[in-house]
């Protein structure tokens, strides 16, 4: 039987004055869209898409959209609401005090919602769609992009990075105006109210899985990146979409989602909220996600010429410079294990252009090439491009970072990790040279990441380029993700995380100290790795921290096999005792954050190579790296030294590898 999808998109740049306008709304529905259209099953699902951009997007064209659009769902079907713009609040009637203790609405602000006589869409009445749409039971998923917050400040749309929310809205709105009685509402929704959710939003009872941009109290941030605005949590979102085979559960897709968001923008923290709490677990949308083949087909077509039948929405990522993705082609009727050695390639084929479902490759290495040749293909490397840095600020400081950066010592190497960008919008970092000090930003603002260096000296200069290195090669071994041709399920090895005996099953682990005897007592948990496939597995795990350490020792050796149904505890099943350390703690700050990175594979690599020291402590000495040139090898030669130089080997292989990873945050009140 075949099932449908059916998905109501909205992303709004353009508003009615006096709203300011946005600018990655409609890229973001757009990259959603052309993830659906590539990737929903074919062969099981229907997908009905409507999408509303812009002017398009009034609060009677939405209504209609849940009405007479994803209300067709029936049971076995899924009922997908995307939205990408701004949020706010607005204040409520009386008649809803109730259930509003802050007298305030939390609204989604249509195009037309601050023009005379419009309204936002408040979430009473969007509990109330959804409510409506939940009657046949179907497979309810929401996901918004975008933020309230009472301050009602707006972002700088000229800056790096903008905000997603708009001012409340202080007109009194008549209570008629909204299409659900208070009474109704109150029905909907007192039950959760009394407790409200983290990201503010009153949605109903009614079945339904909830991701969100950020929590109550914090923005949804707007960025740039590879020259296209975005807002950060939908890119992630997709892009984690994108790379992983088949359907994540939405634990994991959260995971990882919230992860990259935090370690890429401040003070923002996507949130995943489910009626029920096993819902979590599982597939996104439903299952409705069609698996990859664990290979590509590299063919002729009659208007690229060569392509591979992968593109963005299969998770294969731009060229970037001389950085692209490279595949190892073999005859079409190789089997998976002659796929995985170099030696039973016959020719390599560099991607040149990257299309929504296909990309423009260049052949080399086959001598005879003929249109009716169809090839397999693994991906064999992906890019690792520079990160951009801006250097801006005071003359001196600059000239003598500019000249940090282009050499190293007196070997007068370019450096493999950072490449030099002239605006904010290419930037992944900022170096500001400012009062006689060197600060390391993100381009948004001028807040540090790390301590500043005072005065420009060569020294210092180098100094500050040596630490953007050390927090761009943290900040790539973060980002590292499937390649889209893996074969391993995203879930083959599980994380399980416990605390007292009890497993942990919230999506975001929050760890607190306790107030004990008058003194602070540290948390502690333990975590285990279980592999839930068929085949046997390598499994590194890294502690990627705040202060852009990468520690490989959880795991004996840095890593190990296990085998189908296998268990394995970090540290030997001791506990792990997160800290917020006292210095910082005396200095107010109250939280730490530790990404727990797992890498998978099917064969045997040296986790220990991707370790390094909180920043300023000494690099640790090269060593030897004893595999071939796929992306996991290249990235660990890349941690360990400034040279990419070939290694001798016996037998190169093309591993077949996934990641995914958890968050845990630790919390030390103050008193």
């Amino acid at each position: 039987m075949t099932r449908n999808l059916y998905a109501l998109l909205v992303g709004i740049d353009e508003y009615v004055r006096p709203v300011s306008p946005l600018q990655g709304c409609v890229n973001d529905v757009t990259a959603i869209k052309e993830y659906l259209e590539g990737r929903v099953d074919s062969d099981g699902y229907q997908l009905h898409l409507r999408t509303l951009l812009n002017k398009d997007a009034t609060r009677e064209a939405i209504i209609n959209g849940f009405r007479q659009h994803l209300c067709q769902a029936e049971s076995e079907d899924v009922a997908f609401f995307y939205y990408a713009g701004h949020g706010s609040q607005e204040e409520a009637p009386q008649e809803y005090w109730t259930i509003e203790p802050d007298r305030l609405n939390e609204t989604l602000v249509c195009y037309d919602s601050m023009s005379p006589g419009g309204w936002g869409l408040a979430d009473k009445e969007i509990a109330k769609l959804i409510a409506e749409i939940a009657q046949k039971n179907p497979h309810i998923t929401i996901i918004m992009d975008c933020c309230h917050s009472s301050s009602g400040t707006r972002g700088d749309i000229e800056a790096d990075t903008a905000v997603r929310k708009a001012p409340i809205d202080r007109r009194k709105r008549p209570l008629e105006s909204y299409i659900v009685s208070h009474l109704e509402a109150e029905q909907l929704l007192t039950e959760r109210s009394l407790l409200k959710k983290t990201t503010g939003w009153n949605l109903p009872r009614a079945k339904h899985i909830f991701l969100a941009a950020c929590r109550d109290r914090e923005t949804a941030k707007e960025y740039t990146i590879n020259g296209q605005r975005r807002g950060a949590f939908s890119y992630f979102l997709v892009d984690t979409l994108k790379k992983a085979n088949g359907s994540l559960t939405y634990r994991d897709l959260f995971k990882r989602t919230h992860a990259l968001v935090q370690s890429k923008v401040l003070a923002q923290s996507p949130q995943l909220e489910a009626t029920e709490l096993d819902d979590i677990e599982q597939p996104f949308l439903g299952g409705a996600i069609a698996q990859h083949q664990p290979y590509l087909t590299v063919s002729y077509h009659k208007e690229y010429q060569w392509v591979v039948d992968g593109g963005t929405v299969h998770g294969i990522p731009q060229p970037s410079g001389n950085e692209t993705t490279l595949l190892a082609l073999f005859p079409f009727d190789s089997s998976p294990e002659q796929m995985e050695k170099l030696s039973a390639a016959i020719g390599e084929a560099k991607v040149i252009a990257v299309m929504p479902h296909l990309s423009l490759v260049q052949i080399s290495g086959i001598a005879a090439l003929e249109p009716e040749m169809t090839f397999k293909a693994a991906i064999a490397s992906l890019p690792l491009p520079p990160k951009g840095v801006v250097i801006t600020g005071e003359p001196a400081g600059v000239e003598l970072a500019r000249t940090a950066l282009l050499t190293i010592s007196t070997r007068n190497q370019p450096w493999l990790y950072l490449r030099e960008v002239a605006t904010p919008e290419e930037a992944e970092f900022k170096l500001l040279a400012r009062n006689g000090q060197y600060a390391i930003t993100r381009p948004a603002d001028d807040r540090p990441l790390v301590a500043p260096i005072q005065g420009y000296t060569e020294k210092n200069a180098l100094q500050a380029i040596e630490r953007l290195q050390h927090i761009t090669r943290w900040t790539n071994i973060a980002e590292l993700s499937s390649p889209a041709t893996s074969s391993i399920p995203s879930d083959a090895v599980q994380i399980v995380i416990y605390q007292e005996g009890q497993e942990l099953k919230a999506p975001q682990i929050n760890l607190h100290y306790q107030l004990q005897n008058g003194r602070w007592k540290g948390p502690a948990f333990k975590l285990k790795l279980k592999n839930t496939s068929n085949q046997e597995l390598f499994c590194a795990l890294l502690d990627l921290t705040d202060s852009y350490a990468v520690i490989p020792e959880l795991l004996e050796t840095g890593g190990v096999w296990l085998k189908p149904g296998e268990e394995a505890w970090a540290l030997g099943g001791a506990n792990i005792y997160p800290t917020v350390r006292e210095k910082l703690w005396q200095q107010g700050i109250t939280q730490s954050q530790d990404i727990l990175k797992l890498i998978v594979s099917t064969a045997e690599f040296d986790a220990t190579l991707l370790r390094q020291n909180e920043l300023d402590l000494p690099f640790f000495p090269e060593r030897a790296v004893g595999r071939g040139r796929g992306t996991l090898n290249r990235l660990m030669k890349r941690v360990q030294s400034r040279d990419l130089r070939a290694v001798p080997e016996k037998e190169e292989f093309y591993d077949d590898w996934i990641t995914s990873q958890i968050q845990i945050t630790t919390v030390r009140p103050r008193p």
